[in-house]
């Protein structure tokens, strides 16, 4: 079997181009273009394939290893693989592009419905602050600065924060914008247009700079976080020259103990040479 495998390997390799069959289409390499001899670890038939084809198929691949002998077929043409890289840096860009594109419209598309849902929410608000003492008239001024706050916390929030936390930074703006106008309106007993207004000055104040804040903290963890890991790579790379010094130095010892040992007695040495 083995003397019967030799010689069938060996007809393989001496058929000749124009009767082998391309690997790849299964078409004779005679009616095809350019015949490309892959240099990997195949041998005769295996070897053989239209250079369009391989050109062609190695493209899709994206690589240059051989499907046969899972070797690196080294004369492949190297535009093609240019043109492949130059290719997929286009897609991945396209891809970015598009991922901005669709981020964009989604913000684009959440602020008109967080404007609306603030409005709402901060006209129920002060219509129920307001109509137990101004009773129909709660109504004007409930209504402009419902529609006021609703845009102009949407507009900060929008700013402020990335759009996975626009509502959880609105939510939070009206929190303390009703806190403080319940405070100021029904405790401190100031009348109602100043409520709001001290209201909205103090609830947008305190939430910018609670964000400005929470901002730093996280850059100043980021900045400690990046010396630390410096400072252990630099403890690392010291340790590793003190041990690299200590090995030398070991070396360099036992040359000398070698040499004494070889020559215990330099002096008697000279002597007897003399």
């Amino acid at each position: 079997m083995i003397h019967e495998f030799a010689v069938t390997e060996d007809v393989s390799e001496d058929i000749p181009e124009e009767e082998a069959v391309c690997r790849i289409c299964f078409i004779e390499l005679s009616e095809g273009g350019e015949t490309l001899k892959m240099e990997c670890s195949c041998k005769g038939e295996l070897a053989l394939a239209h250079k369009e084809c391989a050109v062609k198929w190695f493209s899709i691949k994206g690589n240059k290893r051989c499907d046969v002998c899972k070797q690196e077929v080294r004369n492949l043409p190297v535009t093609l693989l240019r043109l492949q890289n130059n290719q997929t840096v286009r897609r991945h860009a396209a891809y970015a592009t598009h991922r901005q594109q669709v981020a964009q419209y989604r913000i684009l598309q959440d602020v008109p419905i967080l404007v609306m849902v603030s409005m709402l929410a901060y006209f129920c608000f002060l219509e129920q602050l307001l109509v137990s003492e101004l009773g129909p008239h709660a109504l004007a001024i409930s209504l402009p600065f419902a529609c006021v706050l609703g845009l102009l916390a949407s507009m900060i929030a929008s700013t402020m924060v990335s759009q996975s936390y626009i509502w959880a930074y609105a939510s939070f703006q009206f929190a303390l914008v009703i806190l403080f106008a319940h405070v100021f309106y029904s405790v401190l007993g100031v009348s109602p247009v100043f409520s709001i207004l001290l209201s909205s000055f103090t609830g947008f104040g305190i939430s910018i700079s609670m964000n400005s804040l929470l901002i730093e903290y996280l850059r100043w963890r980021a900045r400690r976080n990046l010396r630390s890991t410096q400072l252990n790579q630099s403890q690392q790379q010291n340790e590793a020259r003190n041990l690299a010094g200590v090995e030398d130095g070991g070396d360099t010892r036992q040359q000398d103990l070698e040499n004494q040992i070889q020559d215990p007695n330099p002096l008697q040495h000279g002597q007897n040479h003399s």
